[in-house]
Order: C-alpha cells, then sequence, then structure tokens
C-alpha cells in the first residue's frame, strides 16, 4: 500500500495542468469586431429637452474659495489646511484662491442664460453642504 500513496498525488496534478491547458487554449481564428448601428435600432424612449441641462458649482454663484487655475509652476505641497478653514481639512491651500460671487444682474449674462431654456439648472458641489439662504426680510 505505501508504494502506491504516490500516485493519488501524480494523478490530481497531471488532470490540473491538463486542466489548465484546456481553459487557457488560445483560438487561431480572429473574430470579428462587434459594431453598433444606432440608425438601426429601435427607440425604447424619449427624453424631456429640460434634462439636457447644466450644472454650476456652488461658489461660482455665492463667490469664496475655490480651486485656482492650475500651473506647471505649482508642483510644491505646503501644509494641509486645517478644519477650520474655508478649505477641505488635509487638503493643499495653495491649490485654492477666492472667487467673487458671480453678478446674476447682469443683462448680458441672463440672456445667455435665458438662451438656455427650458434647461434645468443645477446649484451644487462641495461648498453647497455649508451654504444657506436667507428666508427672511
Amino acid at each position: 500500500m505505501k508504494t502506491i500513496r504516490w500516485i493519488e498525488p501524480c494523478i490530481i496534478g497531471a488532470v490540473a495542468v491538463l486542466g489548465i491547458a484546456a481553459c487557457s487554449k488560445t483560438t487561431t481564428s480572429a473574430r470579428p469586431p462587434l459594431t453598433l448601428a444606432p440608425a438601426t435600432m429601435s427607440r425604447v424612449g424619449t427624453v424631456d429637452e429640460r434634462f439636457q441641462s447644466y450644472n454650476i458649482e456652488m461658489l461660482e454663484v455665492t463667490g469664496g474659495d475655490f480651486w485656482k487655475p492650475y500651473s506647471k509652476a505649482q508642483k510644491t505641497v505646503t501644509k494641509p489646511a486645517q478644519a477650520s478653514s474655508n478649505i477641505p481639512a488635509g487638503m493643499n491651500p495653495d491649490m485654492y484662491q477666492y472667487r467673487p460671487p458671480i453678478d446674476l444682474t447682469n443683462p448680458r449674462r441672463r440672456k445667455l442664460a435665458a438662451a438656455l431654456g427650458p434647461a434645468y439648472v443645477r446649484v451644487s458641489g462641495t461648498w453647497a453642504n455649508t451654504t444657506y439662504f436667507q428666508d427672511s426680510n
């Protein structure tokens, strides 16, 4: 019986090697690339034109410390912002600069915004979490 004990691991090993070889077999014939023709597809629904909408960052409207335009010279990292600043904790304060609030009474801007209609305009972003609207006179 002792002489036959080595046969079982050899058989298991041979089956494993043959199984791996069978699974990893590559095909010699190349498959044609998958192509889609949207013009021939049937329509499954429609989307209201208002959902072709726009998103504006909250600080672009209200003003505050917002992302500074990147420059090639901006490779140094200073100490991260503290939790008490207007910049998110752990972020590099050199990456931000103050942006004044946008003038929503500007006639040209209002005319351009009206041309976007009937789209929805969403004002959101990280800083929206700390923005509130006074709801009294």
